[in-house]
């Protein structure tokens, strides 16, 4: 018994991560190993801001948005992690708007958000200013030269949707899902 309790310990001492894994993977853009379960307990239970904010950065950039909400609030005792906090609860507050705009057809032309250099918030401020033009349930946006996207409501499994379809000289090169 003393045999199976030590080889536990030293086999979950291999296999823990600390923050220095964290921000190796970080700096090589592992984002999707710092995106999980076991980065959000080690930075809840060490109440650990810069790992929360690694964290949030990188469920931002894998399209993870709503994995924001745990550090969106832990991040209050600096300057710096209170405006990355902000900027979290815009994106979540622009995805949830254009949500309900799409879904359930709420005017949202009346609101005005921070800009924020994300495709998403782009997205949202595109279709706010009606800087679209509608096809059919497709909203169809220039995002830049040579680069646009589509916006769109699919159903998957009875769970509405929302879909934004990106292209770069008419070829896809991104498909995000947000719901």
């Amino acid at each position: 018994m003393r045999f199976l309790a030590t080889f536990i310990l030293i086999f979950s001492y291999l296999w823990s991560i600390d923050e220095y894994d964290i921000k190796n993977w970080n700096d090589i853009g592992q984002y999707n190993r710092i995106c999980s379960d076991n980065v959000r307990e080690l930075f809840i239970k060490n109440q650990n801001i810069s790992i929360a904010n690694i964290y949030a950065n990188a469920c931002l950039k894998m399209d993870k948005i709503n994995e924001l909400i745990i550090p969106m609030v832990m991040l209050y005792s600096t300057k710096d992690g209170r405006e990355n906090s902000a900027l979290y609860s815009t994106i979540l507050f622009q995805k949830k708007m254009l949500y309900l705009a799409l879904v359930d057809g709420v005017d949202i032309s009346y609101i005005v958000t921070p800009k924020v250099n994300y495709i998403l918030s782009t997205v949202f401020d595109k279709f706010v200013a009606k800087d679209y033009v509608k096809s059919g349930d497709i909203y169809k946006m220039i995002l830049g030269e040579n680069e646009k996207c589509d916006l769109f409501i699919e159903e998957v499994n009875g769970i509405k949707q929302m879909v934004i379809a990106i292209y770069r000289d008419s070829k896809i090169v991104s498909i995000k899902k947000y719901w």
